[in-house]
């Protein structure tokens, strides 16, 4: 008979398998759905002025979800119905991401966010992929703290009357709640 630990560490294998069997397809479905035959070859400075333009993007999101300046950091997301969101294996539209979104800035003090890497995919000058991994120290309103580590995201930014909209999320982390030892005399 398996132990708990053994069921939940298949569990979130399963989960991960999932997560990236999702996000590959996605990938390739962004990736073949381009018709190559019309779209002109990137040059290295399309790419650079692209990655200027969507790391601004990027800045924006993370330093307004660390100010917990809600609109703000919700704003790059696409309100369209084809817009896509999964966050730890859930999958939702733009109504339930932002819903979802409010009741954590609601519920938080305080986070910090570090990065550790940042990959970009270029489609073509209007679409681009960016994956974003890291980790954040979360403080909650009731004070508890949780450790997110490893952190990893993948936008699909697609510029939308001249501005760079998020239109697919998939975000992935493991949540470590940090609980104080009452023991320890301070």
């Amino acid at each position: 008979m398996p132990t708990l630990h053994q069921i939940n560490s298949n569990l979130k294998n399963f989960k991960m398998k999932k997560i990236i069997l999702t996000l590959l397809t996605v990938t390739l479905f962004v990736l073949t759905s381009c018709n190559t035959n019309k779209v002109a070859t990137l040059t290295d400075q399309d790419k650079t002025i692209i990655k200027t333009e969507v790391q601004a993007v990027l800045k924006q999101i993370v330093e307004s979800s660390e100010a917990r300046n809600f609109e703000k950091a919700t704003e790059p997301y696409a309100d369209i119905p084809e817009f896509i969101a999964i966050s730890n294996g859930v999958i939702t539209g733009y109504a339930d991401f932002i819903k979802s979104n409010k009741d954590f800035f609601d519920a938080l003090d305080h986070q910090k966010y570090t990065e550790t890497d940042l990959m970009f995919t270029f489609i073509d000058k209007k679409n681009v992929i960016l994956t974003y991994g890291g980790s954040a120290l979360v403080t909650m309103k009731n004070l508890q703290q949780i450790k997110v580590d490893p952190f990893a995201a993948t936008l699909v930014f697609t510029k939308i009357d001249d501005s760079w909209k998020v239109i697919y999320s998939s975000e992935t982390a493991i949540f470590i709640p940090i609980v104080e030892d009452s023991t320890i005399i301070k």
